[in-house]
């Protein structure tokens, strides 16, 4: 929350007085908000309402007591994924959020290449980069055909793509690409490379998927950065799409098809990172008639981990990693076996991608009660959670949907009605004055400095009459607050 800070008051003035061209204010027709032409609101939240000087005088006299919840399960906006002048289709794999920077990335793989056939003929090769407050798409990137996993580490973005047996690693600063070959200790190619995440000193760990057909079953490596060289490989039999370095010091390595025996139930691997010995075992209790996979890992702040399994569970399992034992499962709503995709999400929950039912559901960590799904999906297969919005990369589409998260709201959508018009400033207005309640003070701080004023109401009045400043973020995408105050904004 930060340094607390009191609500305060300034003199008051003649509001209208100070607000710009307020006495030649006539008649305009709404407006709409648009975004970048590379990305889009979907459906458009926020409708600018300007109304006549006469209707905005009588409305002052008013005060508007009923608020409309601000959440809703369809996407309010989309970051298309339609890569310019591309001849095959622009599917995205995966999506990532660099927080400290507010950019996102992701995959664009475009559809498998049937066997045989030529891959350039069916599979995208492309990482796209956009602001994840404006959402607009800034660079994109070319790196191997069916790029899958993104990691963020120290201003480089690592890219694995299943078609070729190199780590692509762009410089995001100056947006060079480069590239690592991924090898055996015998100097083959291990093939099908996947799952990546930050070592304990710095290296990048990258899994294969493949088990042992690419004729290698070192199925993990340490890389280290600066000097581009495999320091350590580990021999797993079985396929590899997810891990995690803990913080026990242990390797964390979920394994499909352990020991590449198809009929074998997925296990969890705990790995002395050092010797690479096994430490301890968990299997999970599946179908394995679909050769079920772990698909996904979310490691949680309370010593557990969520994971999903690709075919054979309507299940999410939950890991207790102090213990190295299953803690729960999580039965899901629709029954769905195919998950791609787990997420932490805010207030106590977590998200699932639910592959084949074509939604992202929110559950409750503790009880596991279905709370809500997320609609607008198609194929989706990874989740990234970011700013107070859930972004889903569509498998089934040419873009990542955007949701707002819980809490979340519009800068300015005062009585979260869905449009910001002259209701807000009033019920703002009575609030400062006339000890009206607002359940979201955070939506009322146009300028985001943390207080709520006359300025607040002014700068607002000035953008809906007289072509003033923009709301600060999150606007007209709802969000969350990027900086700590003490405004809350509950429901």
């Amino acid at each position: 929350m930060g340094r607390r800070r009191e609500r305060t008051i300034r003199k008051s003035e003649d509001l209208l007085s100070l607000i710009p061209g307020w006495d030649q204010v006539s008649e305009q027709k709404g407006s709409s908000v648009r975004l970048n032409p590379l990305s889009r609101i979907w459906p458009p939240p926020v409708t600018i309402a300007n109304p006549s000087h006469k209707m905005a005088i009588c409305l002052l006299s008013l005060l508007l007591h009923s608020q409309l919840p601000a959440m809703a399960a369809d996407p309010v906006a989309v970051v298309t994924t339609v890569i310019p002048g591309a001849v095959v289709d622009s599917h995205p794999y995966s999506v990532i959020i660099d927080d400290d920077h507010q950019f996102g990335y992701v995959a664009v793989c475009g559809d498998v290449a049937p066997f045989g056939e030529s891959v350039d003929a069916f599979s995208a090769r492309q990482v796209v980069e956009f602001d994840a407050r404006t959402l607009e798409v800034s660079r994109i990137f070319e790196v191997g055909y069916y790029p899958s996993d993104l990691l963020l580490l120290d201003g480089d973005l690592w890219v694995s793509c299943s078609t070729v047996s190199v780590l692509f690693r762009i410089d995001l600063a100056s947006g060079l690409v480069d590239s690592i070959p991924i090898t055996d200790s015998n100097g083959a190619d291990i093939g099908y490379p996947s799952g990546l995440a930050p070592g304990f000193n710095g290296e990048i760990l990258v899994a294969s998927n493949g088990g042992s057909f690419d004729g290698s079953d070192e199925n993990v490596l340490a890389i280290d950065p600066v000097t581009e060289q495999v320091v350590q490989r580990y021999q797993i039999a079985g396929g590899i799409s997810v891990l995690a370095a803990l913080d026990d010091g242990s390797l964390l390595v979920p394994i499909g098809f352990p020991g590449d025996d198809f009929t074998a139930a997925p296990l969890l691997r705990w790995i002395d990172p050092i010797v690479g010995s096994t430490i301890s075992e968990l299997e999970l209790d599946v179908d394995t008639s679909d050769f079920p996979a772990p698909s996904d890992l979310e490691i949680l702040d309370d010593g557990t981990a969520l994971l999903t399994i690709f075919g054979g569970s309507s299940s999410v399992y939950r890991i207790d990693l102090a213990t190295r034992s299953l803690y729960t499962t999580y039965p899901l709503e629709s029954g769905e076996t195919v998950q791609t995709s787990v997420c932490q999400g805010s207030g106590g929950t977590f998200l699932v991608a639910e592959y084949f039912a074509n939604t992202v559901s929110r559950y409750s960590l503790g009880s596991g009660a279905w709370i809500e799904s997320l609609e607008g999906c198609s194929l989706p297969n990874r989740i990234a959670r970011s700013g107070g919005r859930i972004f889903t990369a569509q498998q089934g589409l040419e873009l990542v949907t955007v949701h707002a998260g819980i809490d979340s709201f519009i800068r300015c959508d005062i009585n979260r009605d869905q449009q910001i018009d002259v209701a807000d400033p009033i019920l703002l207005l009575g609030y400062l004055f006339l000890g009206a309640s607002i359940s979201c003070l955070d939506a009322a701080d146009f300028s985001d400095d943390g207080e709520l004023d006359l300025s607040d109401a002014i700068g607002l009045l000035s953008f809906l009459f007289s072509q003033g400043t923009s709301p600060a973020y999150p606007y007209p995408v709802a969000g969350d607050d990027l900086y700590e105050d003490s405004l809350d904004c509950v429901g």
